[in-house]
């Protein structure tokens, strides 16, 4: 881990990745991603791809709920289930410019993102973050990794110089419980 970046490598298998990208690529429709400045959404120079959304993916929901619990053991608050995974489609000349996903009043519940991605039979499109000092990180890339980082946190993708970019991206909110301690102050 670096600040607030983990990487689980191989979180989905081949067959996993390959199944997802088989199944959704025939059957989702996806549609020119969006980007959002407070509560409107326009189509905007800072990000060129295409969504769809899946609510449920075998026991990836699960497994991936589970990793954040344990990931983010943080008393006093609870780590709430995902969201539908956004599959997001990359292809030559697309890329996500710099941006943070918890950056307007309509997204302050997220406290951490995922991305995994589904192959790495492309040129470009690299997932980069700028860490707390302000220097950029490239994650590698490799089909099945996990990478979670703070929702708060200066990301990117590169343009995708070959080849199409896969990933399901999602993100993941947290509650108070009645777990945490008070002062006697």
């Amino acid at each position: 881990m670096v600040d607030n970046i983990h990487t689980f490598e191989n979180f989905l298998t081949v067959e996993e990745c390959d199944y997802i990208l088989t199944k959704y690529k025939n059957e989702l429709e996806l549609s020119p991603a969006q980007t959002t400045n407070g509560y409107t959404h326009s189509y905007s120079k800072s990000r060129k791809s295409s969504i769809g959304w899946i609510n449920e993916i075998n026991n990836i929901n699960e497994r991936l709920t589970n990793l954040l619990k344990i990931t983010y053991d943080i008393y006093g608050i609870e780590v709430t289930k995902l969201g539908p995974f956004q599959f997001t489609e990359y292809k030559v000349g697309e890329y996500f410019n710099w941006h943070f996903d918890r950056d307007s009043e309509l997204y302050m519940d997220r406290f951490v993102s995922t991305v995994i991605l589904l192959n790495d039979n492309y040129n470009g499109g690299v997932l980069e973050m700028q860490d707390m000092n302000g220097e950029t990180l490239s994650t590698n890339k490799k089909m099945g990794n996990l990478y979670i980082f703070d929702s708060g946190l200066m990301h990117r993708v590169t343009p995708v110089e070959d080849g199409i970019r896969y990933s399901l991206v999602n993100w993941v909110s947290v509650v108070k419980t009645n777990k945490s301690k008070k002062s006697i102050i």
